[in-house]
C-alpha cells in the first residue's frame, strides 16, 4: 500500500521510496537492493534499517544506504523504534 517514487535517488542499485498515509498512520521507507543508493529530498529525522538495526539521523535531507552484494537489501524506515526485525544468522547479515 502507499505511493512509491524513484525521484531524487542516485546510485548503482534498484532503489525506491515508499510512503503510506491513512488516518493517524504515516509510514515512510527507503529501499535499496543489491548496491548503494543515496536518497535526497527526504524528511529529516531518525531512520532505522530493518535488516541490520543501523540507525542514521538525517538533518540535511539525504541518506546513503549500502546494500553491497547481489541480493542484499536495506530498508530504512523513518521513526522506527523496534531496531532490527530479525536476528542475524545465515540469511540476515549486517
Amino acid at each position: 500500500m502507499g505511493q512509491y517514487s524513484t525521484a531524487d535517488i542516485s546510485g548503482t542499485t534498484l532503489a525506491f521510496k515508499r510512503r503510506y498515509t491513512n488516518g493517524g498512520t504515516d509510514s515512510f521507507a527507503l529501499v535499496a537492493i543489491s548496491g548503494s543508493a543515496t536518497f535526497c529530498n527526504i524528511p529529516n529525522g531518525t531512520y532505522v534499517d530493518l535488516v541490520t538495526g543501523n540507525s542514521q539521523t538525517i538533518s540535511g535531507g539525504c541518506l546513503t544506504a549500502n546494500a553491497s552484494g547481489k541480493g542484499n537489501l536495506r530498508v530504512y524506515v523513518l521513526g522506527w523504534t523496534g531496531g532490527q526485525v530479525g536476528t542475524s544468522g545465515t540469511y540476515i547479515k549486517p
